[in-house]
């Protein structure tokens, strides 16, 4: 079962102690708090860490709509829905793989 918080949903989860290591973004007013609370924040749309789906603010949570409906039931009915609702999921969705980027 994957847990998908929107918006100041992951301060809750950080506050329950459910955030604990994990990577997750929250509305940018609650980003600086995070840490505090065990999580690793993520300044993305959409963070995928696993079994934990957060979003930043409210608007983003139509993107987390259409990425856990991609993820559920694939990309087809995926784009079928953002015509549906005349919207396109926005921004890259975060996750914890691939390689790290070389910053000199």
């Amino acid at each position: 079962m994957t847990l998908t918080t929107v918006c100041g949903g992951s301060t809750l989860l950080g506050m329950m102690g459910l955030l604990n290591g994990r990577h997750a973004v929250t509305h940018h007013m609650g980003m600086d708090a995070l840490p505090s609370m065990g999580a690793r924040p993520v300044y993305a749309r959409i963070v995928d860490d696993g079994n934990l789906v957060s979003s930043g603010g409210v608007t983003s949570g139509i993107d987390i709509a259409i990425y856990t409906i991609e993820q559920k039931l694939g990309p087809k009915i995926a784009h079928y829905i953002e015509k549906v609702f005349e919207v396109e999921r926005r921004g890259t969705v975060w996750s914890n793989k691939g390689q790290e980027p070389c910053l000199k």
